[in-house]
């Protein structure tokens, strides 16, 4: 190789090769103590995008979980007013239960009713001042809340609390009540608890299936009540009332059929028509039979549930048996509502371990591509220090390379 002054190549090299080592020490120093591998934008461009979309992700997730407990604090603290709601109500049934009592004085039903009165005040109250940060979660003024899921728009499940348990809002039911049945009873010859057949008489409940009290006989009012009761029909019970005759409740829409009711010498009780007939002739009194509250009861006709706990009272004992229907209905909207918060809650909560998973395996990702690997930097960054030293010795050898020029001169 020639010996020239003007131009070094061997330090031009030398310089190029330190300047690359330089930059390498560079590089694995600012990835070690950062613990990213991409920096920027200009270390990996499409890792970088990557990174960033995984970490948009991630933080959305995050926050969804988020939501999710949110979601879970207000059901728990609806659930915790409806189980208050539960307890006035079972109370109020109690206390119609024992109103329903024959030994009791009107002046004990009023007592007995001060205090129903108070309970049914306090549903009302605990419904109207349930709130989760400012919102009625139990009065039914908002029909639904939606709560985001996911990192995305459109990840979202709506929570429906459009059922309100104030006593406005509950204990609708349907009532059918006939006037005086004694006549029933009695046959031709005046004989009084003959027996009739019920097999005429069928009740649709009120999960839509009907029963047919086929089989069933009585002798009085209380018989047929009990027959009825007995029969198992889904939301409907029966009670003698004040008249002599029997109110039948339903916690749904009520229609009851039957015909040809007949007993001991002819005698015939038609329920959907009221007519009451007795005696060999068919020759006799007739009562008037069912009048709904607010309507009229025809064969084949069906009431709607209607009414709520408000005006409900024990004053009486047909008062009281209304009431404890009504409670009745009102302790089933309560449990299938409180039955809905903690499948809500059951399905956040599942939601919140899939949100979690989600966001671990975005973060695993996301390390992959943009966290440094210590032990391959380590190593990087102990070779580019020997280069770097190396290539500082060779350059200094380089550039002293033109004085052996000198020795040619002297």
């Amino acid at each position: 190789m020639s010996l020239v002054l003007n131009t070094n190549i061997a330090s031009l090299q030398a310089q190029n090769n330190l300047s690359r080592s330089t930059s390498a020490l560079s590089t694995a120093t600012q990835d070690l103590s950062s613990g990213l591998k991409i920096n920027s934008a200009a270390d990996n461009a499409a890792g970088y995008a990557i990174a960033t979309r995984f970490q948009t992700q991630i933080g959305g997730l995050g926050q969804a979980s988020t939501n999710a407990s949110d979601a879970i604090n207000l059901s728990q603290t609806a659930g915790s007013a409806l189980s208050q709601v539960t307890s006035n109500l079972q109370s109020i049934r109690d206390l119609a239960v024992q109103a329903a009592n024959g030994t009791y004085q009107s002046s004990d039903r009023a007592a007995i009713n001060t205090s129903v009165q108070q309970y049914l005040s306090e549903i009302t109250r605990i419904a109207n001042q349930t709130t989760f940060n400012g919102t009625n979660v139990l009065n039914g003024s908002v029909s639904s809340l939606s709560f985001q899921i996911g990192a995305n728009v459109g990840q979202a499940i709506n929570v429906q609390l459009g059922q309100g348990v104030t006593t406005g809002q509950m204990g609708q039911t349907s009532e059918i009540s006939t006037a005086n049945m004694s006549g029933a009873f009695v046959n031709a010859s005046g004989a009084t608890g003959q027996s009739i057949s019920l097999s005429g008489l069928s009740i649709e409940g009120s999960d839509g299936n009907v029963v047919s009290l086929s089989g069933a006989t009585a002798n009085s009012a209380q018989g047929v009540a009990d027959a009825i009761n007995a029969a198992g029909v889904a939301g409907v019970s029966a009670a003698v009332n004040a008249s002599g005759g029997i109110n039948i409740y339903s916690t749904g829409e009520l229609a009851v059929s039957g015909s040809a009711l007949t007993g001991a010498a002819g005698t015939v009780f038609n329920l959907t028509t009221g007519a009451v007939a007795y005696g060999a002739s068919g020759t006799g009194a007739t009562a008037s039979g069912f009048a709904a509250t607010g309507a009229s009861y025809t064969d084949g006709s069906v009431i709607t549930a209607s009414g709520s706990l408000v005006g409900g009272d024990v004053l009486t004992v047909d008062d009281a048996n209304s009431l404890i229907s009504r409670v009745d209905a009102a302790l089933t909207t309560v449990s299938n509502f409180a039955s809905t918060l903690g499948a809500v809650q059951n399905r956040f909560q599942s939601t919140i371990a899939t949100l979690s998973a989600q966001q671990t395996n975005l973060t695993s990702s996301q390390s992959s591509i943009q966290d440094t690997d210590f032990a391959a930097t380590t190593a990087q960054l102990s070779k580019s220090q020997v280069l770097q030293q190396a290539g500082i010795s060779v350059l200094a050898t380089a550039n002293s390379q033109p004085q052996q020029i000198l020795k040619l001169l002297g």
